[in-house]
């Protein structure tokens, strides 16, 4: 027998169906000669629009999928990947599972598989509606539609607009030899713009899994009106400010704290901020930050790549520091169950929060800028690097909209500024919360922050650029 992923999606459907996926997986499994067997399928369709000087120039779409086989003997394992779904692929990366598992030492940690439950069968419907079809089938000629109106604003105004909107769908299923079986299909959208003067810039980014929910136009016109008020810019000198950070810059920060110590191997192994600190205070009282798969706003799946259910987790109450994410080998070691944050095999990093959602307050971003005496505004930031891991200390650049606040007013648009800063002091120092909040998926390590807007004091700002 020989089964295979279609060569193409067909519009408005996922990369490959429940069926399609049982098929290539019970098949690698019956290849499979070790003693357990773990099979990860996942594959991805995107098709994106790129812009630059205010003109289309580039449409493209890539498909791609992988099969990720973990073989299992006594307690050594080994782990292998194809593209070839074929009947010989398949029985080819299941005997070099095999053969690594066979050549590598003895692994003390190494967890049982998930024993078979009810199947997890994640379909459109009970799944909260995370395929949608029209994301999955958009052309390019909507999307080109969709970029046009801002592109021509830009040139009407003498600016120019660059950047990208993207839709695409995905699919993950997940398979072991004890009869686990989870499929879960999602869909995917996003628009991301940068508008330039000879001395400005604004910038926005959205993601929603209903392209149609990006609000392209309207959202473009908040890039242009930031670079149109961010022209001849100002400077300030380093030091301590009030900063109202906006969403996607509170998620640049909140986001290294999934990969500084929110997983139980970095707490366990001593390396996490949070390794010896359970129970204390970390944060300011009213920060609660959870790990939630199934908050709608988020792009999580109901399953981790060990086929264990996702469970929504506290991870910082009201500044007290709760808990961290498991998977089934840091759940054996603490003696506790996995909470499904595995991360794909063979999962080197551990576990993984990858659905950060940061409870939100009671203020409008324009609420938090007219409480604001003397402050400043930043959109967004970037060059993000890790100082000090134990203690969150992060040093990077405002960019595309920092702004001046006097008197609760934007006054003119600054040069932009480098800081210095712990995450943990940030959110300690946070003395109001916006409402809106907005999911932002950094695809580069797959992990999705939900947040709203901040207002910190002492801020700190260690640098003042050119630009």
């Amino acid at each position: 027998m020989t089964t295979s992923v279609p060569e193409a999606t067909d519009a408005g459907r996922p990369p490959f169906s429940l069926d399609e996926a049982r098929a290539v997986l019970n098949e690698v499994l019956a290849a499979s000669q070790a003693e357990r067997t773990l099979a990860v399928l996942e594959a991805r369709d995107e098709s994106l629009t790129r812009f630059a000087n205010n003109e289309i120039h580039q449409n493209v779409t890539s498909r791609g999928h992988r099969l990720t086989v973990q073989a299992v003997v006594g307690r050594r394992s080994g782990t292998a990947s194809t593209e070839r779904l074929d009947a010989g692929g398949l029985r080819q990366v299941a005997d070099r599972a095999l053969a690594l598992a066979r050549l590598s030492p003895e692994d003390k940690g190494l967890p049982e598989p998930a024993p078979p439950p009810d199947p997890v069968r994640a379909s459109a419907v009970e799944a909260g509606g995370t395929f949608v079809p029209a994301t999955a089938a958009c052309t390019p000629e909507a999307r080109a539609a969709a970029v046009a109106p801002l592109m021509a604003a830009a040139a009407g105004r003498g600016l120019n607009a660059a950047g990208a909107l993207t839709t695409g769908s995905s699919a993950l299923a997940v398979a072991n030899t004890l009869g686990r079986f989870a499929y879960h299909p999602d869909s995917h959208s996003h628009f991301t713009c940068t508008v330039r003067s000879s001395d400005s810039s604004g910038w926005v980014n959205r993601h929603r899994r209903d392209w149609r929910a990006l609000e392209v136009e309207s959202l473009g016109e908040v890039a242009l009106g930031k670079a149109e008020r961010s022209r001849d810019p100002g400077e300030v000198p380093p030091g301590r400010y009030t900063v109202v950070l906006e969403p996607a810059a509170v998620a640049d920060l909140v986001g290294f704290l999934a990969w500084l110590g929110l997983g139980a191997q970095s707490e366990q192994e001593g390396r996490s901020f949070l390794s010896g600190r359970m129970g204390e205070r970390i944060t300011g009282a009213g920060v609660t930050l959870m790990d939630d798969a199934f908050d709608p706003r988020s792009f999580g799946r109901p399953f981790d790549h060990e086929g264990t259910p996702r469970r929504r987790m506290t991870l910082i109450e009201d500044g007290i520091a709760r808990a961290v994410v498991h998977d089934r080998r840091t759940a054996l070691a603490a003696g506790t169950e996995s909470t499904g944050h595995a991360s794909p095999p063979p999962a080197v990093e551990g576990p993984i929060p990858y659905d950060l959602v940061l409870t939100p307050g009671d203020r409008s971003l324009d609420e938090l800028i007219a409480s604001t005496g003397r402050g400043i505004l930043v959109t967004r930031l970037w060059y993000n690097r890790v100082v000090d891991a134990k203690r969150t200390l992060m040093t990077g650049m405002t960019r595309d909209g920092t702004f001046l606040i006097e008197n609760g007013r934007l006054t003119r648009g600054l040069k932009n500024l480098r800081f210095n800063e712990s995450v943990l002091g940030v959110l300690e120092r946070a003395e109001a919360m916006g409402r809106e909040a907005e999911p932002t998926v950094f695809d580069y390590v797959e992990t999705c922050v939900v947040a709203s807007a901040l207002k910190v004091r002492d801020f700190h700002f260690t640098g003042v650029t050119r630009f």
